[in-house]
């Protein structure tokens, strides 16, 4: 494992000395310098009234906690282990409860304690953001901040760091204990730490520029060893990463003098986790006394392309037979950026796989209809001409939209999950023919930019939708929900990320390519471990194997569109590229978890669809589970193949798990 030679404070840049992981594909082109704006016409469409921050300060969608600074309504947002809710003038804190049923897994938001700033009016604004916490000022009428609220992912506290002299009133009395207060809510204890301040009962006093910690203390921990180890206030953290033969390192310092982490058992080692344990939606998280924690995921390599070179003759002449097809037919190119983008990828796969066969006419002849399509969608003023398949700059949340917008695109729903098709098909199509990259890179590299940039600029936040706790991206662009923010495809997610290294790649863009492998590895392992094949033995209750949509505070057996088993599986399985192999099997227990899943699923999918999903899924169960499913899949009706996916995809993928 390459260790971790970068760090910067809330910036995420390449490791110097980390070994280098390249994504396939033909002779780099030179990447042009950061992005700047690619001649795309600037439009306000999402909601930027909504948005309550700081002048300057990016609106901070896509985050955890989002939910708490936009619109005029209090939301959740849960940082594991706290949730959080904002509310007029002050923020209630609590630690959520798990409820296990037969399809959901529930924490719900807690209010133990409510700090309200004497004062203060409305709900607070944001200051600073950032993928790990935030910090939201509270004001008075006049507009003048009186405190400030600090939180991190990860951290069991909050911090209030006085503005100028002021009180706030805590929701129940504190009794003083030594060198901290304690405040019991039920079964739950919190203790509340001072450095210059003064709490009498329900009354906290702050003078200007000192600072209140409120911690939860775990229900098996000792409030006096918790207070102790609480140190000092988390502000600023410290986010690293890198990327090595065989994984990918994240470390997060949230105090270089020390404090409490909550953290799950395969993140504690070295770490004293003597504090107690925290029950959450994802099992136990340990309390330790440490600054800083630092974890590893395996390598999950980027790639665009299929080993084909060991398939069989049989296999071989129907793959061929169904390329054939496609390339006599003319394709079809939806006009919206969700399944417009999902045809691209189609497209893009078919040039691929015949580039793979060595067809080389098949391959340039499937390239033209995919060439031309990415003209259009890349053409920088397309906007100014046309009112569909063609890209805006939104300034006043920062980013990159489609026209036209779709699943609340416009609001910045789902961005990784739409441009991913669009970065896919690029790296194929660039690959095919490096030429093309004058033509459509300036506008991809904006789409890049606008999901993954690896540090903040004037143009876009840092890695708008990744949460590196968490481990994994978030779907909403403002989390309007009480149960914080969710994803549910984690499978697009994934997908993103692999087009993100393999266009990078194709630019010669070092630093993007060894940031977006370090993000695919991370969501390629969150895709498994949370969503696909998890650990649910903590929930018995819960009569699943998988996941299929992930919140803040539940995780579901349900899906935002279907109540198919179908649908619920197959949208974590979606589009099945190349990349996604890394969902298979590797030992019988997983390969029993795939037969299982696929055969539950497989009752309703003539309905609902997904069913040439499932198919490719089975054949990562096993060589034996490849042939029966090349055979099913061989006499699949037309109609039964998704729309972004095709017949020669689909056999080429369950092929080259066959030899």
């Amino acid at each position: 494992m390459t260790a971790i030679a970068c760090a910067g404070v809330l910036a995420l840049a390449a490791c110097e000395d980390a070994e280098e992981t390249t994504a396939p594909g033909s002779d780099a082109v030179a990447m042009t310098a950061a992005p700047e704006g690619a001649g795309l016409p600037e439009r306000e469409l999402a909601p930027t009234g909504s948005a309550r921050v700081v002048e300057d300060l990016p609106a901070p969608t896509n985050r955890w906690y989002s939910g708490l600074v936009f619109g005029d309504q209090s939301y959740s947002a849960f940082g594991d282990p706290l949730s959080l809710t904002t509310v007029e003038g002050g923020m209630a804190v609590g630690l959520p409860r798990v409820q296990a049923s037969a399809d959901l897994i529930a924490g719900p938001a807690a209010r133990d304690v409510t700090m309200q700033v004497d004062g203060a009016e409305g709900l607070p604004v944001a200051s600073a953001a950032d993928p790990v916490g935030a910090t939201l000022d509270y004001r008075d009428g006049a507009g003048s901040t009186l405190a400030q609220v600090s939180f991190a992912k990860g951290w069991p506290a909050i911090a209030v760091t006085a503005a100028s002299d002021v009180s706030l009133t805590l929701s129940a009395p504190a009794r003083q204990d030594d060198e901290f207060a304690v405040l019991e809510i039920g079964d739950t204890t919190y203790v509340l730490v001072t450095d210059g301040g003064t709490v009498d009962g329900s009354a906290l006093t702050l003078p200007q520029g000192s600072t209140a910690q409120l911690a939860v203390v775990p229900d098996d921990g000792d409030p006096a060893a918790f207070a102790a180890a609480l140190g000092e206030p988390v502000g600023a953290t410290e986010l690293a990463m890198g990327v090595g033969e065989d994984g990918a390192t994240t470390a997060v310092t949230y105090a270089e003098s020390g404090t409490v982490v909550a953290v799950p058992h395969d993140r504690a080692e070295g770490l004293d986790c003597s504090l107690g344990s925290y029950e959450t939606i994802h099992g136990p998280l340990l309390a330790c006394a440490a600054g800083s924690v630092s974890w590893d995921v395996p390598l999950t390599a980027p790639t665009m392309a299929l080993d084909l070179g060991g398939i069989g003759s049989e296999q071989r002449s129907a793959i061929v037979a169904a390329l054939q097809e496609a390339a006599a037919s003319t394709p079809e190119f939806p006009v919206d950026t969700y399944f417009g983008g999902k045809a691209l990828h189609r497209q893009a796969m078919l040039v691929s796989i015949a580039d793979q066969l060595g067809e080389d006419e098949l391959a340039d002849s499937l390239a033209g209809p995919l060439n031309d399509a990415l003209a259009v969608w890349t053409e920088a003023g397309g906007c100014e001409s046309r009112d569909t398949q063609c890209f805006v700059y939104d300034p006043g949340f920062r980013g990159v939209t489609g026209m036209e917008p779709s699943f609340g695109s416009e609001e910045f729903n789902d961005h990784h999950f739409h441009y991913g098709y669009f970065l896919n098909a690029a790296a194929v199509a660039v690959g095919h023919d490096p030429a093309l990259a004058d033509t459509i890179g300036p506008v991809i590299d904006q789409l890049a930019a606008d999901i993954a940039s690896p540090t903040a600029s004037e143009r876009f936040p840092q890695l708008r939708s990744f949460d590196p706790v968490a481990g994994h991206a978030w779907a909403s662009g403002m989390s309007p929900f009480g149960d914080g923010n969710n994803q549910e495809s984690s499978s697009e997610a994934v997908l993103a990320w692999n087009g993100l290294a393999a266009w990078a790649e194709a630019r010669g863009d070092d630093a993007m390519t060894e940031t977006a492998t370090w993000l695919l590895s991370a969501e390629a392992d969150a895709a498994l471990t949370r969503w696909v094949r998890p650990d649910l033995s903590e929930f018995p209750e819960y009569e699943h194997d998988f996941v299929s949509l992930e919140w803040g505070g539940k995780r579901e057996h349900a899906t935002w569109f279907s109540p198919a088993e179908a649908a619920k599986l197959g949208i974590e399985l979606i589009p099945m590229a190349p990349v996604q192999q890394h969902l298979a099997a590797i030992d019988e227990d997983d390969a029993q978890v795939i037969r299982d899943t696929v055969e539950g699923a497989r009752a309703d999918a003539g309905e609902a669809g997904f069913g040439d999903y499932l198919l490719m899924y089975l054949a990562l169960a096993g060589q034996d589970d490849a042939g029966a499913a090349w055979e099913e899949a061989v006499a699949l009706p037309d109609e039964a193949i998704d729309g972004g996916n095709s017949r020669a995809a689909m056999l080429a993928f369950i092929a080259a798990q066959m030899p």
